[in-house]
């Protein structure tokens, strides 16, 4: 059976943002009790031109000006508000840390309709990018790791993939938007984050004073060969560590990379190799030299091998994907009085017969989101269904999420809630909130919605992110 739907992507990043309308055809694969319900085809309806992110005086997102910007586009692609059933609205880059940045896309969301919100961290835009650009399709390929690099204005979020399965995210304040420059070649801003480096480096490229392109092109030339030493596992600097956000990447060489974001536009493009100032100030940034400066630096590095992204700039506009309903089964551990869940993002456990390694599986990818944000834990089954097997697996999840002061959420795909649940109760005492689902298949990257039970089953929306799938 089949069912068309038509979802909208925002993305509202650090230096741009952009709208994409797209139809997707459903299709249900179900054979048995456990829901597979699979995007058949995608057609992309409308891509809105790149708009520079709308911002105040103060450096904050200007709500407003956003609004008219999504009203405008869905005027553009002919759609109505109700036409338009699902869809995501995604914070991403330096705006996703401006102070009014959750609300601004909580209010976005409202006028667009029951979409899901994310305000995106640097590891988590890291991966909706890393899917974009189709890396973790790519490294089910090939038998090595896959890095995608998303360079955007304000940072660049790395994402590494080993046969279709996150391996790392880190991100970094690599940017091209990160100086600025007006068109007689003056400097207009340079942000606090690379000061340190350009300090170090000698250069001359201060807020106000005329630009040496010597030095915008050392620079530029110095983000790559970081970049690049992160991919071959050589040590950097102490003032190059200090462009990490938040925290470092995992002791492992990247073999493969590509590129995505608005500077992949400039690595993978036909520009002359050495840049004149026409080029430089085409965007009124260093971004072309920074695109020049990568695809000089990979180009002449044969430990690396330099991929084709299928997604660049748009990488990270992940539309949403399809609201498909199920119905959890009765013998669930289930409290109304928690009810109803929104937009949960799903962590998927890809070996949950393993109950050593779920602690560092689970811990990995939880740091992918902020503290304070509810996640879901999903995975097929224990592997075996005996009771030692169940017993183990419960242990490994409540040690998993010790600490933690949400609802331990977890949804699987064999018809085990009850009993796992039960049991995960009793290993985390009285006080530790439980829901445990079953017959849900959520995977890496899906949003979950939990409703009130209804007729003794629980209804569970699960939201697929069209250019994740």
């Amino acid at each position: 059976m089949q069912q068309e739907i038509i979802s909208a992507g925002i993305d509202i990043g650090t230096t741009t943002s952009q709208v994409i309308f797209s139809r997707l055809t459903l299709e249900d694969h179900s054979y048995t009790a456990v829901p597979d319900v699979k995007i058949a085809k995608k057609e992309i309806l409308y891509k809105s031109p790149i708009h520079f992110t709308p911002l105040r005086a103060d450096g904050s997102i200007d709500e407003q000006a956003l609004s008219c910007l999504l009203a405008d586009e869905y005027r553009r692609a002919q759609l109505t508000r109700e036409e338009v059933t699902t869809g995501a609205v995604i914070i991403t880059g330096e705006s996703s840390r401006k102070q009014n940045a959750r609300l601004a896309v909580k209010n976005l969301s409202a006028l667009a309709g029951d979409f899901v919100v994310a305000t995106a961290g640097p590891d988590l835009e890291s991966v909706l990018a890393g899917y974009g650009a189709g890396a973790a399709a790519y490294s089910k390929r090939i038998s090595k790791p896959v890095a995608n690099f998303d360079i955007g204005g304000g940072t660049t979020n790395v994402a590494v993939f080993s046969n279709g399965e996150l391996q790392d995210a880190f991100a970094l304040d690599i940017g091209g938007r990160l100086v600025r420059l007006t068109p007689n070649h003056r400097v207009s801003y340079v942000s606090e984050r690379i000061r340190p480096l350009v300090s170090e480096m000698g250069l001359t490229i201060r807020e106000g004073e005329a630009a040496e392109l010597a030095d915008l092109r050392a620079l530029a030339d110095r983000f790559a060969d970081i970049c690049c030493r992160l991919c071959l596992g050589k040590p950097l600097l102490p003032v190059e560590e200090a462009l990490f956000i938040n925290h470092g990447k995992r002791p492992q060489p990247l073999p493969a990379v590509m590129f995505s974001g608005g500077v992949a536009e400039c690595i993978y493009g036909n520009q002359p190799e050495t840049l004149g100032w026409q080029q430089v100030l085409a965007y009124g940034d260093i971004g072309p030299l920074v695109g020049a400066a990568f695809r000089r630096r990979f180009r002449s590095e044969p430990a690396v091998t330099l991929l084709e992204a299928e997604e660049r700039i748009r990488a990270t506009v992940i539309g949403a994907g399809s609201h498909a309903i199920h119905l959890s089964g009765s013998t669930v551990l289930m409290h109304d009085d928690w009810a109803p869940l929104k937009n949960i993002p799903v962590i998927r456990l890809d070996h949950p017969e393993r109950p050593g390694t779920i602690v560092s599986e689970y811990r990995m990818k939880r740091a992918i989101y902020p503290k304070n944000q509810q996640v879901a834990i999903a995975f097929s089954g224990p592997g075996r269904s005996d009771y030692t097997a169940l017993k183990q697996l419960a242990h490994s999840l409540v040690a998993a999420t010790a600490g933690e002061r949400g609802l331990l959420l977890v949804v699987l795909e064999q018809d085990l809630a009850k009993a796992l649940g039960l049991l995960m109760k009793r290993q985390a005492g009285g006080g530790r909130r439980i829901i445990c689902l079953d017959r849900i298949r959520a995977l890496p990257g899906d949003y979950i919605d939990v409703g009130h039970s209804v007729a003794g089953t629980v209804p569970v929306i699960v939201k697929t992110l069209i250019f994740k799938s």
